[in-house]
């Protein structure tokens, strides 16, 4: 397209007045990225900054699961962007006020908060979303950080010098929190081979990331059957569907599938997407999940499209007699449960047939940190090759990014975020690095946001602990430190 990735596609377009944002200014911006085998894909997103006309670093937010299509992007609508918390940014909770909220308070603290909509969504493409594929979504975040500091004046601040080096935080909830931590690995790498000076990475910010796909060499045997894949595909309660069975499991890897299957060449580039150059849906769903997953696909995960999705999905709410998965993924009543079908095949693949092998691989591959299968750094670096900070918040009451405790303790067997946390502690956890847990008992998938943004005392973002960890690793003085709440570790 004769753009480079960090480009802008378009003049951005003004939209402050149309979002009614309570400060500084927002743009809806159209913007390149790497795309598959190396290619340049257009991504749409949104970029607020500050009154001033220069800024003191940048914060990438990327969002959580809304929807694959155009039409689903939360840089279509720039006045629910800015609204109440989850799928905004604007407010501490559905009742505060965006002058108490994380995006408002994060401008007025002079720093440029980004959002991205993820590559192939967002620009007149019928090509789905690349869902929870770490590196697009990755490149795609850091892209739009980039999109913004080489070119400033476009947004009305100062031109920023190349080798300013302004401070990058990643943040993201559920599928973002995934983008969020693989942003983190990514930054330094990414930007060193773009010769891109302009940022450092400075902290990583995950919100019931999505991560934690299926088990891999080395983790603890405890947490088998425990993982995202199974823990969700025969889940029937959600946590918003009252006393409604809703296939959770079943709408996600619908979305999995889908867009998984689009990809043609992920092992070629200089970051590649997957194991494997491809993956077939075919290989792996039955006939009724064949047929259940293109429906969902094409819908947004959204309050008017969740009847035809629960439509689509509801027959596997008893997996007796109708399973989203073909065997071996669909797992075993053996037990009395079909639950660990997923981990039970990835954790001997060698069993299993060339493609079921592949997935298992893909899986793994898209796994951020240490337990994740790939080329890529573990860890989120800077420049320097230093660990930077990292924050973690995760809702005890979560039935999505599963974490609902146990007579009041939080374990790898019961939380997919403490699963994560211990895989970094032997990384963190000997006084070099600064990785922090957050846990907050009763606080369900789509309450963490705004719980980690609240100062409890004031219910305002001010002091909260999102406040504390951005303004620390923005400044460079988080001291290094390891931490879980006592009764949650």
């Amino acid at each position: 397209m004769g753009k480079k990735p960090g480009d802008l596609l378009a003049s951005p377009q003004d939209v402050t007045a149309r979002s009614k944002i309570a400060a500084g200014r927002l743009y809806r911006v159209a913007y390149a990225t790497t795309g598959e085998a190396g290619s340049v894909v257009a991504s749409c997103g949104l970029v607020a900054v500050p009154s001033s006309t220069s800024i003191k670093g940048v914060v990438a937010w990327s969002h959580g699961t809304v929807g694959l299509l155009e039409e689903c992007q939360p840089s279509n609508d720039p006045a629910k962007f800015v609204g109440p918390m989850f799928s905004g940014i604007g407010a501490v909770t559905k009742k505060g006020s965006q002058q108490d909220g994380a995006l408002v308070g994060m401008l007025t603290d002079g720093y440029a908060v980004v959002a991205t909509d993820y590559p192939s969504a967002g620009m007149g493409t019928s090509e789905l979303q690349k869902y929870v594929l770490g590196v697009p979504s990755a490149l795609a975040v850091i892209d739009s950080a980039r999109a913004l500091t080489n070119n400033a004046t476009a947004f009305g601040l100062g031109a920023i010098d190349p080798g300013a080096q302004l401070p990058l935080v990643t943040w993201g909830h559920s599928q973002g929190g995934g983008s969020a931590l693989w942003a983190g690995q990514l930054a330094s790498p990414y930007l060193s081979a773009k010769g891109d000076r302009t940022l450092n990475l400075a902290g990583v910010a995950a919100l019931a990331p999505a991560t934690q796909f299926t088990t891999s060499p080395g983790q603890p045997r405890a947490y088998m059957g425990a993982h995202l894949g199974d823990r969700d595909m025969y889940n029937n309660n959600p946590g918003f569907t009252g006393s409604i069975p809703f296939p959770i499991g079943a709408a996600l890897f619908s979305y999995v599938t889908a867009s998984w299957s689009q990809v043609r060449n992920a092992t070629a580039g200089e970051f590649p997407f997957g194991p494997t150059a491809r993956v077939s849906s075919a290989d792996v769903l039955s006939p009724a999940g064949q047929a259940a997953a293109p429906t969902v696909a094409g819908k947004c995960l959204s309050i008017t499209s969740i009847l035809p999705i629960y439509k689509a999905i509801s027959g596997f709410a008893n997996p007796n007699n109708s399973r989203f998965f073909a065997a071996p993924f669909d797992g075993s009543n053996a037990t009395g449960t079909w639950q660990g079908g997923i981990d039970a095949t990835c954790d001997k693949p060698n069993a299993q047939s060339k493609v079921i092998q592949e997935w298992c691989q893909w899986l793994q591959f898209n796994m951020a940190g240490p337990n994740g299968v790939n080329p890529y750094p573990d860890l989120a670096l800077n420049s320097s090759g230093a660990k930077v900070p990292v924050l973690l918040a995760q809702g005890r009451n979560d039935r999505i990014m599963w974490c609902v405790d146990t007579a009041g303790k939080v374990s790898g067997t019961n939380c997919l975020t403490d699963q994560f946390f211990h895989s970094l502690e032997p990384f963190y956890c000997n006084g070099t690095g600064y990785l922090e847990v957050d846990y907050f008992p009763g606080v369900d998938h789509f309450g963490v946001p705004a719980a980690i943004a609240t100062n409890p005392s004031t219910q305002t973002f001010s002091g909260s602990a999102l406040d504390t960890f951005v303004s620390g690793a923005m400044k460079g003085n988080l001291k290094p430190m390891c931490s879980a709440d006592p009764d949650a570790s």
